[in-house]
């Protein structure tokens, strides 16, 4: 027999003003976000003018964005307003907009956007794929989505119940990831699979034990990325474009 979870106000997590802890956890983070997407876009990149992200949070992954040269104007919405907790410390000198929206339908016009992005967002929407839709609706060439794939072997009730202390409330392994995109019509053009950085392995611990455990999962997840992600929770991220039109069976 299972037990109920402990269900509190969805999100409650990320109301009011974050701590300095949490702001330096966000920004190291926000490090790893904005590689991925470099990463997959590749030569593409020099072709981003205007970036949308949703979910920005402190708006750290558009700051880290625009300092390595991916887009040029950067704009950041959340359903908490980011002003609470705006922290672009290094971003480079671009047009930078920040404002709250409804949660549900992104205030902008089909197309408007050469990027639109959510990073770990999908996993704590009601209904992903209206997001999803939402996404591809106004951008005119690159989608970008990234969530942890949680659920593997080692997935326990307990951590289950702490993740949704924190919001999330999908939970993903590699496959149902990329079978969600493809089922609303999203043409998944590259796909990544990443642990962790060293910093953000050791911001919550030492350095050594940081490493060892950087060393144990990256070698994991190169040697055989099936075992690895059936193993423990890494992240996975897609670029995709809508090369026709989503269905509309929302």
């Amino acid at each position: 027999m299972t037990m109920e979870f402990c269900v509190g106000q969805h999100n409650a997590h990320y109301e009011g003003v974050y701590s300095a802890q949490e702001r330096d956890w966000r920004r190291v983070c926000a490090v790893d976000k904005a590689d991925h997407i470099a990463g997959l876009l590749g030569a593409a990149a020099a072709r981003v003018g205007n970036v949308l992200e949703v979910g920005c949070g402190t708006g750290a992954v558009l700051a880290r964005l625009s300092a390595i040269g991916v887009g040029r104007d950067f704009t950041g919405i959340d359903v908490i307003d980011p002003a609470t907790n705006l922290e672009i410390d290094g971003a480079a000198s671009a047009p930078f907009r920040w404002s709250s929206y409804d949660g549900t339908t992104i205030p902008f016009a089909d197309g408007s956007f050469d990027l639109v992005y959510a990073s770990h967002v999908l996993e704590h929407v009601p209904e992903p794929r209206a997001l999803l839709y939402e996404l591809a609706r106004v951008s005119r060439d690159f989608i970008y989505v990234e969530v942890p794939c949680e659920l593997h072997a080692r997935t326990s009730r307990r951590a289950l119940q702490s993740t949704l202390d924190i919001g999330h409330i999908n939970f993903y392994t590699p496959d149902t990831f990329r079978l969600l995109l493809e089922t609303v019509g999203l043409k998944v053009k590259d796909f990544g699979t990443w642990d962790h950085s060293l910093p953000v392995h050791a911001f919550h611990s030492s350095r050594m034990k940081g490493l060892a455990k950087s060393i144990v999962r990256k070698s994991l997840l190169t040697v055989s990325p099936g075992v690895a992600t059936r193993l423990a929770t890494y992240h996975c991220g897609a670029i995709c474009r809508h090369d026709s039109a989503p269905p509309q069976d929302r």
